[in-house]
């Protein structure tokens, strides 16, 4: 199934809050649960530009458990990197049936301490509503 022609099927879920990210760690909540969702999910990044020579990179992990240990990499789940100073939006579509129980967001910060703005969120069908 995919996201087009939902409607109010779809929500949205918060991965990361809108919010400064100032060195490399997972998002905020640190996880968000899929089990009632089914097909297609997009995930949208939208982040203010960092300073001078900081680069971001964001990717989506999932687990079965809500242990940090636990999260590897998504398939398909980065983000393009953000070069210094500059703004950026991206979209990737995942599919849930692909995805474990609990997905997050990890950030890796490079060349400085902390980012401008940014926000992570995911738009998914529920399975029964």
């Amino acid at each position: 199934m995919t996201i087009q022609n939902l409607g109010s099927k779809t929500d949205l879920l918060e991965i990361h809050n809108n919010a400064v990210v100032a060195s490399t760690g997972a998002g905020t909540p640190a996880n968000v649960d899929l089990v009632d969702y089914e097909g297609d999910v997009a995930f949208i990044i939208d982040a203010a530009a960092a300073g001078s020579g900081v680069t971001l990179v964001a990717k989506i992990q999932h687990s079965n458990t809500t242990t940090s240990g636990d999260f590897v990499d998504v398939t398909g789940g980065g983000f393009t990197a953000a070069a210094a100073n500059t703004a950026f939006q991206e979209k990737i579509y995942l599919n849930s049936n692909d995805l474990r129980r609990y997905v997050r967001v990890l950030f890796t910060v490079t060349g400085g301490t902390g980012t401008g703005a940014v926000s992570v969120v995911a738009l998914g069908s529920k399975k029964y509503s």
